[in-house]
């Protein structure tokens, strides 16, 4: 009996049309790479964004039972180390990967910074770093109301900001703050946090 593979209701990636476009043309014209996994459950743990496109391609799907203690090796057969097939493959499968950004709003429910700081997820840097290239331009009068800031702080100075913006996220001031179309949390927080100080100053 074919087991039903379910995509992952809380799904900490967030995948553009582009990435969703890219992840397809590898798979059709390169074959399927690296494996997703999924729980006892038949739900995707990674790789939601593979499933999806495999599915509107109709690929077969093969499941491999395992409790975790041993390494699941995808061998490609049809491939040889100086096929040019391989070497497209080895780009692909990283690219599509870098191309996918995490869901910081379902992060930021699941877990604390600290949780995420010890797997290499920082939020702050991922929400305010985003690099749009030297060529990234507007026409003039259409560009975005929007700055982009960056600090340096020592190691304390930046836990204490850290805390201060998870801080405040929890409060009711933040559900209800003016965001001025400004759609990154951690800069509306630090706003709030910057505006809550002038008040107390006046």
């Amino acid at each position: 009996m074919k087991q039903e593979i379910k995509l992952d209701k809380r799904n900490y990636r967030k995948h553009s049309d582009k990435n969703k476009e890219l992840i397809n043309k590898s798979l059709k014209e390169l074959g399927a790479g690296r494996s997703i996994v999924i729980d006892s459950e038949n739900e995707i743990i990674a790789g939601n964004g593979v499933y999806e496109q495999a599915k509107k391609l109709g690929l077969k799907e093969k499941i491999i039972e395992t409790d975790g203690t041993e390494l699941i090796v995808v061998k490609r057969n049809d491939l040889k180390t100086s096929d040019e097939k391989r070497k497209k493959l080895a780009v692909a499968d990283n690219s599509t990967s870098d191309l996918s950004d995490f869901d910081m709003e379902l992060l930021g429910e699941d877990f604390a910074l600290p949780e995420l700081e010890e797997w290499g997820v920082n939020m702050i840097e991922m929400e305010t770093d985003k690099d749009y290239g030297t060529e990234f331009t507007l026409p003039s009068g259409d560009k975005l109301p929007f700055q982009q800031m960056t600090f340096t702080l020592a190691d304390e100075q930046a836990e204490q900001v850290k805390n201060a913006i998870t801080d405040i996220k929890q409060t009711e001031e933040y559900k209800y703050a003016e965001t001025m179309g400004n759609e990154n949390s951690n800069g509306n927080a630090l706003y709030l946090i910057v505006m809550q100080w002038a008040e107390q100053r006046k």
